[in-house]
């Protein structure tokens, strides 16, 4: 489970920089001066907290789905348990990975705009963004994570704020295709709906993290963009 980014952050930064460096030399200049800024480097550092908590999710649930079909006794109630440690790992170590992303997109901003600043979270923004009320197009880059986020954040906030286990429950299709579902024990829980529910955890999670690809997608569309405004140079231009 593994993710496989087409287009990244932390690379489009890297390219970006080989360009101002080239630049740079191009005009017989001392270097550009800039770094990887330490928000980016955060941001690669839980990319890969989060890679790995969805890997050994996905081994701990198939160790113990595999055990349901020989004897009671045999059943890896072990596995069960990682998974449901895992599963909350990826809730929370997500919800920092997308408040490292809102962090770069905050230095890039403040840096650049220095009477406009963005001081908040992954989730401030977005509600901002609902609003229209981001500057320079920002809003749109947000505004469209709308189909995953929220739900995501009310899981991870009942982790955090209403003391809510995720356990796991198996379910058999007819085809005898095995279902992992989230089953939630809090009464009238607003993160959890009946679709939600009966829903393939697997396949939600896999909608999450389609929904974070797609929202760096936007992001460095709209660097592209700012990035030529800002410095007269996109990390595009390399291979134009």
């Amino acid at each position: 489970m593994r993710i496989s980014h087409t287009n990244s952050i932390q690379g489009y930064v890297d390219e970006w920089l080989v360009r101002m460096n080239v630049k740079s030399r191009a005009k017989r200049k001392p270097s550009s001066g800039f770094t990887i800024p330490r928000p980016v480097q955060s941001l690669m550092r839980h990319e890969l907290n989060v890679c790995l908590m969805l890997e050994l999710f996905d081994k701990s649930l198939t160790r113990f789905e595999k055990s349901l079909n020989g004897k009671k006794e045999d059943i890896d109630y072990g596995a069960y348990s990682d998974a449901i440690s895992f599963l909350d790992a990826i809730y929370l170590f997500s919800r920092i990975l997308l408040d490292s992303a809102a962090g770069v997109v905050r230095h890039y901003h403040n840096y650049n705009n220095k009477d406009c600043k963005l001081k908040e979270s992954f989730n401030s923004l977005y509600k901002k963004s609902v609003k229209e009320e981001l500057p320079n197009n920002l809003n749109k880059v947000f505004s469209e994570c709308e189909t995953w986020f929220p739900q995501f954040r009310d899981r991870r906030d009942d982790i955090v704020h209403h003391y809510e286990t995720n356990f796991i429950g198996i379910r058999r299709k007819l085809d005898g295709e095995t279902v992992a579902l989230q089953i939630s024990h809090r009464e009238n829980t607003h993160a959890l709906s009946d679709e939600a529910l009966y829903s393939d955890l697997r396949s939600y999670i896999g909608m999450v993290m389609s929904g974070y690809q797609r929202f760096v997608d936007r992001l460095l569309d709209y660097w592209d963009e700012m990035f030529l405004s800002w410095y007269g140079t996109s990390a595009l231009s390399l291979i134009n």
